[in-house]
């Protein structure tokens, strides 16, 4: 099984964005692409509403 790391830089989300494909739920959205690495990259985009939500408490 491979090691996934998080996507933590702007130009790799951007990367992801404009090259890979993304699947859209209610509160979060999940990018992928594939590549050649020893590792999967994972970045998540949350809703905005669900985070403040979370950062209320």
């Amino acid at each position: 099984m491979k090691i996934t790391k998080m996507l933590k830089k702007n130009y790799e989300f951007r990367n992801v964005l404009t090259n890979g494909k993304y699947y859209a739920g209610k509160y979060i959205k999940v990018f992928i692409i594939k590549n050649n690495k020893q590792c999967n990259l994972l970045g998540l985009a949350i809703s905005s509403k669900l985070r403040k939500s979370i950062y209320k408490k």
